[in-house]
């Protein structure tokens, strides 16, 4: 992937390490972006954005499903993963409060690290392919990184705004 257009992000300069250790910093820092703001803040849209539960709901999902394809992509070398669906916003906002999004972020991170704490070496290189386009193990723990620091940045610049 070339640099992220958003934000800048090159996903291929992130190691697996550097991945994981942000990966597990990711349930107190958007505790840490949620505090203080007002339920309306928090799932108003702005204009041609998402809402900050929006934005929390999908950084949940991303670290589900990529702890998910981590042990997938172990255990099966050269699977085929399914893309997260491309919406315009997540399923499941009007059902969703904060404190359930960021308990989801706390397990789902938790499931990412510990997936990733018995891989080393070699199994980071096992490819997978992901809406046709091949990767390897590693790039589920460096996009997740990217995807959590990305929308904390969103967030961030939402709260400017707010």
């Amino acid at each position: 992937m070339a640099n992220c257009p958003t934000c800048g992000v090159d996903e291929s300069s992130i190691s697996v390490h550097d991945g994981v250790d942000a990966v597990r910093t990711f349930p107190g820092r958007y505790r840490r972006a949620l505090d203080g703001l007002t339920a309306d803040q928090v799932t108003s849209d702005p204009p041609g954005g998402w809402s900050v539960l929006a934005y929390v709901v999908h950084v949940g999902e991303v670290l589900e499903r990529s702890g998910a394809a981590l042990a997938t992509v172990l255990d099966q070398p050269g699977a085929e993963i399914s893309p997260l669906p491309d919406e315009a916003r997540p399923p499941g906002l009007g059902t969703t409060d904060s404190a359930s999004a960021l308990d989801r972020i706390d397990r789902a991170a938790a499931g990412l690290v510990g997936a990733a704490a018995g891989v080393s070496g070699e199994a980071w290189t096992r490819p997978f392919t992901l809406g046709g386009v091949s990767h390897d193990a590693g790039w589920l723990v460096r996009h997740a990184a990217h995807e959590g620091a990305h929308h904390l940045r969103e967030i961030a610049a939402a709260r400017e705004v707010a």
